[in-house]
Order: C-alpha cells, then sequence, then structure tokens
C-alpha cells in the first residue's frame, strides 16, 4: 500500500518524491502557529474556568470550539510535521484522520455558533427557553461524535488489504466530494445567509433606534457611533466568512483536487504543489488561531475579563 491511500489536502507533503527540504522552512511556521493557537485557546479555556460570569450557553459553544482548535495546535500541526519527516504510512493515515476530524469539528462549531447568534439576536426573548443547557450539552456531544465518525468512514477502504489503489482513489473522491457539499459547502451558503441578515437586521434596529433620538441632542453622537457599530459588525461577520473559505474551504477543495490530481483528471506541476499545498495548511492552522481571536477576544465580556486576568497577574507578581 502506498502513500496515494488516503489522500487529502495534506497528504502531498508525505509524497516520497518531493524534496522535503522544500517543505522545512514551512514547517517551522507551522510550529510557531501551533504554538500560538494553543496559547490563545488555553487562555480562553483559564478564562471561563476562572470567571464564573463567562459560564453562559453561548460561551459554552466557544469553549468547545477553544478544545477543537487548541487540538489542531496540540494534535493536527506535530502528525503533519511527523508525517512529513517520517514518510510512515501509518502516521500519515493518522495525520490524515486527525486533520479530517479537526476540520469537521471546527466547521461544526462555527455553524452552532452562527445559529447560536441568529437566535440570541433575532429571538431576544425566546433564546433561554430554545437554547437551553440540556439542549446544548446534547448538540455539542454530537458534533464531536459526528466529526469523528465522519473521520474515521475513510478508514473502512483505506485499510482494505485486497483493495487495489485505483478503487481507493475513487472511493477517496467520491467521499472527498461528499462532505465538501454536505459537510462545506451546505455549512457556509448557511453562515452567509445567517450573518447577511443579522447585519441587516441590526442595521434596522440602530435605524430604528436613532430615528426614535433623532430630536435628542445626542443624535448626531447617535448616528456616529451607529455607524462605528456597523463598520465593526460588519468587520467580524465578513472575517468569521473569510476564515471559514480560506481556513476550510480551500483545505477540503484541495482534496478533491489531489484526488483528481492523481487519477489523471489534472496535472499539476510539481513546482506548484510545493507552494499550494503549504500555503493552504498554512491557512488551515491559522484559522485555529483566528477562532479565538475573531469569536472571543472581541467580545466586551471576554476583554474585561482577560483585563481583569492580566491585572490579578501583575498583582501577584509584584507581592
Amino acid at each position: 500500500m502506498d502513500n496515494k491511500n488516503g489522500s487529502n489536502a495534506t497528504n502531498n507533503l508525505g509524497k516520497e518524491d518531493v524534496n522535503r527540504s522544500d517543505y522545512r522552512g514551512a514547517l517551522v511556521l507551522f510550529g510557531l502557529l501551533s504554538i500560538s493557537a494553543i496559547a490563545a485557546n488555553s487562555l480562553i479555556l483559564v478564562l471561563i474556568w476562572k470567571k464564573r460570569h463567562l459560564r453562559t450557553t453561548s460561551n459554552t459553544i466557544l469553549a468547545s470550539l477553544a478544545v477543537s482548535d487548541l487540538l489542531t495546535g496540540v494534535v493536527a500541526v506535530p502528525m503533519v510535521i511527523a508525517c512529513t519527516e517520517t514518510l510512515i504510512l501509518d502516521v500519515c493515515i493518522a495525520m490524515d484522520i486527525s486533520n479530517r476530524f479537526l476540520a469537521f469539528s471546527s466547521v461544526a462549531h462555527l455553524i452552532i455558533l452562527s445559529v447560536d447568534r441568529y437566535i440570541r439576536i433575532i429571538k431576544i426573548l425566546q433564546y433561554p427557553s430554545i437554547v437551553t443547557k440540556v439542549r446544548l450539552a446534547w448538540t455539542l456531544a454530537f458534533t464531536w461524535v459526528f466529526s469523528l465518525l465522519a473521520s474515521l468512514v475513510q478508514l473502512t477502504w483505506v485499510l482494505h488489504a485486497t483493495m487495489d489503489d485505483d478503487t481507493m482513489i475513487r472511493f477517496d473522491l467520491g467521499y472527498d466530494f461528499f462532505h465538501m457539499i454536505a459537510l462545506v459547502m451546505v455549512p457556509l451558503f448557511l453562515m452567509i445567509s445567517i450573518y447577511t441578515k443579522l447585519f441587516i437586521h441590526l442595521r434596522w434596529q440602530c435605524k430604528e433606534i436613532h430615528s426614535d433620538l433623532s430630536g435628542h441632542t445626542v443624535s448626531q453622537f447617535n448616528a456616529r457611533r451607529r455607524k462605528v457599530n456597523e463598520k465593526k459588525t460588519a468587520f467580524l461577520f465578513i472575517a468569521m466568512i473569510a476564515v471559514f473559505i480560506f481556513g476550510l474551504f480551500l483545505y477540503f477543495l484541495w482534496a478533491i483536487i489531489d484526488d483528481l490530481e492523481v487519477i489523471g483528471l489534472l496535472n499539476i506541476e510539481r513546482s506548484a504543489q510545493n507552494i499550494i499545498v503549504p500555503v493552504i495548511i498554512f491557512l488551515r492552522f491559522l484559522s485555529a488561531l483566528c477562532n479565538p481571536l475573531l469569536c472571543t477576544f472581541m467580545k466586551q465580556d471576554f476583554l474585561d475579563a482577560l483585563k481583569s486576568f492580566l491585572n490579578a497577574l501583575r498583582s501577584s507578581r509584584r507581592v
């Protein structure tokens, strides 16, 4: 069984005809990303553990996402480095499975977070009765189990000793096409729809408030603040979608392109692959750092908790 089995976006890093020295610089960068992602997501979990007021239903989703992104830094990045350096098939298969598992998990968590925001803003009065702790716990548990099972499905043919390589790569291609549509395209369309509707709703809400205050002297100040809030909201929503596209969509898209290249339907120059693959993997791992920065540290409650936590650390050092 050769390295073509279980191919995906990261599998190009393990092909024997690639000069591994071409990836050494990228691996160092991956390592730095791993450390940064571990630090940022660990900080989120520490803040939620330390600050009781952060233990809300919405922040529970962020905590679960932080665990997923933390595992990306702890497991996924080291596995890519290990596969690239050792070229051991079992290591590369484990790398493939772990990367898919955490990528599926990230997609699911971002969708849950988007739906939670939608309900919290559009159906604010019904939110406590819709998003309960029990429902959220079941949803997050299903997310983790489904992500794991969806990634392990590939083992049913990757470890099939009697299956020839051509049949195996066709299974890979069908698998990649299916999860690209069902687990990437559909969630991406859903995210864009949700954030577009949220932005329109928030903008309309701000205009209504502004019109009610139009006779007051503070109306100009409120108008300026409304524009600032609109820009901040638009930036956050666009950034979230951009992280999804560049960090996850391209990752899964390359898996399909790689499969098509293996079966001969596409021909990609090795020099181009040596550039494209590290960039895609870099963007995938970068999303594990962007998620905590966008989803958490742009929230006022987390910013206040972070300031309090840092002030407490400074005070303890002075003693």
